[in-house]
């Protein structure tokens, strides 16, 4: 499962709560899916899709009110 992680390890990498986490995946802005794994159910979430949301020129930082400073989208240039 080198393409997906646990809800704990993609919180611990991205600094964002595992209840963010979960509310991302149900919209579906992240990309994972439910596993059972030693008798419980888990999330595991792509680290592609975790990556591209957290990226600070293209991911969720853009959507927040405030100034940017030097951040653009990618398809600005």
């Amino acid at each position: 499962m080198g393409d997906f992680i646990t809800l704990e390890e993609a919180a611990r990498r991205s600094g964002l709560h595992p209840n963010s986490l979960k509310r991302l995946l149900r919209q579906g802005v992240l990309r994972g899916f439910k596993t059972t794994q030693a008798g419980r159910r888990r999330w595991l979430i792509s680290v592609v899709s975790l990556r591209q949301y957290t990226d600070p020129l293209t991911g969720w930082l853009l959507d927040r009110p405030g100034p940017k400073l030097f951040l653009r989208r990618a398809e600005d240039d």
